[in-house]
């Protein structure tokens, strides 16, 4: 299609840098090894659109979202929030323009395509979150796949569902957006600063997502726009949005004249993001500021396994020496890394010490007695399941160096093989701030049962008093920790190359 987009140029901004020139992209969620110089997917998405709130730039992992397309943030006392909680009403600051032929305003329907666009393959990740809390999401999502799973859709197809599928608690009102949830939510503002919640103009609906025709025709409402775009995955250009006014946008600042995002170096130097004004995702992190950004690792036990009773998870915590295991990941490569002795991340507003833990270098006389007591005495063999990468790798072989004083054997296999006895998981939070939701989702092992802290920490995702949210917070990691499904180790802040901002909360765009 022509002539959806502005094409007169912005002038080059007058504090410019001049031209940027990044590594594109890295495709599938974290790189093990991240390549200097890159660029992260969430990062060029911040560059050209809007959500309706967003984190500023800033290294706090305490930081909340601020408004962003959205002109307040929304409180019971200023009747955004329904008093149970459950209705959002959203208004939208004005003066946000799309890069259209006609330059438009950015509109409620707009956030409404960009929710409903969170249905695409390429957002699954985000439908357990989005679908369990918007009223009738997860329906529309289960009719999209009966619709569209079975053959490769077109565009009018897609807009057409679109256009005809309700959404119950998802709607516009002029230049309002409507929430209806299934529940409170008190990290619902978390959720909606994720790239996946950008605004969407109805120019999308003339392409299939993720389409070279759409790459190429895509008006954007954020500092820059995609100027040219080669082939899928490899170079493109951004440019100077000429309708992006600095006035509306308190989150984005503009001073490169041009970005240049290509497949491969070429033996030619990038810039690294503090050129462009970015804090760098490299900088180091305290100990205590890791609750949001930090990848923890845990062990959990295997059905059936020599680890499954909870005196051999006892044993094993006491055993295990954090301090050897956090210097094993500063060596292979990671900024910071502390021990951690709950489940819940330190730095979480819910994270304590508990006096009762284990010393960060274990208590070797009292862990042979446990684990004698549990039968894991000298001799004992234990077979881990360990992530694949050589971030998971190193912590695995620091692990089986600790256990080894014990005369215990670690043997490390894959994911999946039979005869493990325990796992070990990784867990980087899929978005910055609150995430506890996701650690719930991925990696806390509910079972549903009475006494699960799972319940507690469904408390405390419902609760509107931030007091009362953390008070519920704390008491679910006192009971998961000693419960002793997950046995925490150490938490680690990994360089993040591509700094996404969907999932590191590091730096931000």
């Amino acid at each position: 299609m022509i002539g959806v987009r502005e094409q007169q140029r912005a002038e080059d901004p007058p504090t410019g840098t001049g031209p940027l020139r990044f590594l594109g992209p890295v495709v599938g969620g974290l790189p093990d090894e991240p390549e200097p110089g890159t660029i992260g997917t969430g990062q060029v998405l911040r560059l050209i659109t809007r959500q309706l709130f967003a984190y500023p730039v800033t290294t706090d992992p305490a930081a909340r979202p601020v408004p962003d397309a959205a002109l307040e943030l929304p409180t019971v006392d200023n009747g955004g929030i329904s008093p149970d909680g459950r209705t959002w009403r959203i208004r939208l600051r004005r003066g946000v323009h799309w890069d259209a032929q006609r330059a438009r305003e950015l509109a409620g329907g707009d956030v409404v395509r960009g929710l409903k666009r969170t249905a695409h393959p390429l957002a699954r990740s985000m439908r357990p979150y989005f679908g369990a809390l918007i009223e009738g999401l997860a329906d529309y999502y289960r009719h999209y796949d009966e619709e569209f799973g079975h053959w490769e859709a077109h565009a009018p197809a897609l807009a057409q569902f679109s256009h005809l599928t309700r959404i119950p608690g998802l709607r516009a009102e002029g230049d309002t957006v409507v929430l209806r949830l299934t529940e409170p939510a008190n990290d619902l503002l978390d959720l909606l600063a994720t790239g996946y919640a950008a605004a969407a103009p109805r120019e999308y609906d003339y392409y299939v997502p993720d389409s070279p025709e759409l790459y190429r025709c895509n008006p954007a409402c954020g500092p820059y726009r995609i100027a040219k775009q080669l082939t899928p995955g490899g170079d493109f250009v951004l440019e100077p949005n000429p309708r992006w006014d600095p006035a509306t946008d308190p989150i984005r600042r503009r001073t490169a004249s041009r970005i240049d995002v290509v497949a491969s170096s070429g033996g030619e130097p990038v810039d690294d993001a503090t050129a462009f004004g970015v804090l760098s995702w490299d900088l180091p992190a305290p100990a205590a500021s890791f609750g949001g950004t930090g990848c923890s690792y845990y062990l959990s036990a295997v059905p059936g396994g020599s680890a499954q009773a909870h005196a051999a998870r006892h044993a094993l915590s006491w055993a295990v020496d954090r301090a050897a295991l956090a210097a094993a990941a500063r060596t292979a490569g990671a900024d910071g890394a502390a021990a951690q002795h709950g489940v819940l991340q330190p730095g979480d507003p819910g994270a304590e010490r508990f006096e009762e833990a284990a010393p960060d270098a274990g208590d070797p006389e009292r862990a042979r007695r446990l684990l004698a007591d549990a039968g894991l005495g000298p001799g004992t063999r234990l077979t881990v399941a360990v992530p694949t990468g050589s971030r998971p790798a190193a912590v695995a072989t620091a692990l089986t160096g600790v256990l080894v004083r014990y005369g215990i054997a670690v043997v490390a296999v894959s994911p999946g093989a039979p005869g493990a006895d325990l796992t070990l998981h990784e867990w980087a939070p899929r978005w910055a701030g609150n995430a506890n939701r996701d650690l719930l989702h991925r990696i806390w092992p509910s079972d549903g049962g009475t006494g699960d802290p799972a319940g507690v920490a469904a408390e405390a995702l419902r609760a509107l008093d931030p007091g009362t949210a953390t008070a519920r917070w704390r008491r679910f990691d006192r009971l998961a920790t000693a419960d002793l499904r997950l046995v925490p180790l150490i938490v680690a802040a990994w360089p993040r190359a591509r700094a996404d901002a969907l999932a590191a909360g590091v730096a931000r765009w």
